[in-house]
């Protein structure tokens, strides 16, 4: 679940209601159906990715097309709370400080991580980056630009290749 959340730029909703059906592993294909603004999209996820989520799948054996792709021990889906506990639990045991509700670190940062780290990645390519960010908008499914560059502010790291200084990391 982390991992696509990090890799894809899911929003939780979105990953802990794919069924078996929404992922195509022989294509790679993932489909995001009636997510935020009742929209459905297809998402590749990178081959890494792809083939994690083989591996996974690989150890349920044959499942119903409507079974929940990450169930909870009961069959149904996971509970957004119980994600958020796990999280925090993963936080604790890495000795990562948690500064409380709504503070972070935050699932939701790893969607915001997702996007920052594309821009920065496009940006290091020469990419043109008014042109990626619609792309970059299609991913994430939102509707407009707009949605999207809240994620993309300027970083530290951004700010600093751009103004030609290397970044030194303690």
């Amino acid at each position: 679940v982390f991992r696509l959340l990090y890799g894809c730029g899911f929003r939780l909703g979105e990953v802990l209601h794919l069924r078996v059906a929404d992922v195509d592993l022989d294509c790679g294909i993932l489909t995001v159906r009636e997510a935020k603004f009742g929209k459905d999209r297809l998402v590749p996820p990178a081959v890494p990715l792809v083939r994690r989520l083989q591996k996974y799948a690989a150890g349920f054996g044959s499942r119903p097309a409507d079974a929940f792709f990450f169930p909870s021990r009961q069959g149904g889906a996971w509970s957004i709370g119980a994600v958020y506990r796990l999280f925090r639990h993963l936080l604790l045991r890495c000795r990562i400080p948690h500064a409380g509700r709504g503070k972070g670190p935050r699932v939701h940062d790893l969607r915001h991580t997702f996007a920052v780290h594309s821009l920065l990645r496009w940006y290091q390519e020469g990419a043109d980056l008014d042109a990626k960010l619609p792309v970059l908008a299609t991913y994430l499914g939102h509707q407009s630009l707009v949605g999207t560059q809240r994620y993309l502010h300027l970083t530290a790291e951004l700010f600093a290749q751009r103004a030609g200084i290397r970044m030194v990391h303690i």
